[in-house]
């Protein structure tokens, strides 16, 4: 989110300074003052949105207060609930949330691991990001072949057929039979079955339509 307000930011300090009509870059660097008061002013609106019912969010709850503050964590509350429960709109309003930690704190409770629906999030802050740059794509099933393929469709060039034009599986068998497969000879049963896919299933029929049963 506040990538967003930051992008937001900068091209509208770029369209100020140079016109509508000039080509905004996709990625602008900002003083950092400029930054913080842009990040500030995200986490402020976020704040807003939450404790309005805007977005909703979730995170584990904790009213055991610890003995001693955890330096490690700087947490006074223990035993959170392992599973995650919905943060009311005036918990949101009466606590302090610590954006460095992702708490928030209140009289007696604490909820830790605070997470928001990332739709609900981009309802409101629209991104208009371009999308990364997408590798090459590798070889797919549609580029996928073999030799017995690659030699069916070298017999449909060598007898030229087309759906005007199937020459008879005798010959087409003969053809596959007399040739070989990385040095191997092609059975008579192979070639039988190339000389069939390779034609029509009409010319396979004779030619005569087929007539559904009643």
């Amino acid at each position: 989110m506040e990538d967003i307000e930051l992008r937001d930011h900068a091209k509208s300090l770029n369209r100020a300074l140079l016109g509508e009509d000039h080509l905004v870059p996709d990625t602008i660097e900002l003083p950092t003052a400029s930054a913080q008061m842009v990040r500030r002013r995200a986490r402020d609106g976020l704040l807003m949105a939450l404790r309005d019912g805007y977005i909703r969010a979730t995170g584990r709850l904790s009213t055991t207060a610890a003995m001693f503050v955890d330096p490690a964590t700087e947490r006074s509350w223990r035993l959170h609930a392992s599973d995650p429960s919905l943060i009311t709109t005036t918990e949101w309003r009466c606590g302090e949330f610590n954006f460095s930690r992702g708490d928030l704190t209140g009289p007696a409770w604490q909820y830790i691991q605070i997470e928001v629906p990332e739709f609900m999030v981009k309802a409101i802050w629209q991104d208009d990001a371009p999308e990364p740059a997408q590798p090459p794509r590798e070889a797919t099933a549609m580029s996928y072949t073999t030799p017995y393929l690659e030699l069916m469709q070298e017999a449909i060039m060598h007898f030229g057929l087309t759906d005007k034009y199937q020459s008879k599986k005798e010959n087409l068998s003969d053809w596959f039979f007399g040739k070989r497969i990385d040095g191997e000879p092609i059975s008579r049963n192979i070639a039988n079955s190339m000389a069939t896919l390779i034609r029509l299933p009409t010319a396979q029929r004779g030619g005569a339509k087929r007539i559904p049963k009643p």
